[in-house]
């Protein structure tokens, strides 16, 4: 069996990390709105994903499951 550095070419071997804003970031914490984070709390730009509420609601007007 092969070492794992023989395996990956070398210019995928030599990337570096990700690195967040958070992590890069030594003052006094508060809100990195690079990092899409939101400083009004919980407003958010993203919907939700699995929209759960939308759906039970929709299924109650329908009256469907």
């Amino acid at each position: 069996m092969l070492p794992l550095e023989e395996l990956v070419r070398k210019n995928i071997w030599s990337l570096q990390a990700y690195s967040s804003a958070r992590d890069e970031f030594s003052g006094k914490e508060g809100v990195f709105l690079d990092a899409n984070e939101n400083p009004f709390g919980e407003l958010n730009r993203y919907p939700d994903p699995q929209q759960k509420a939308l759906k039970q609601r929709l299924s109650k007007i329908k009256e469907v499951t």
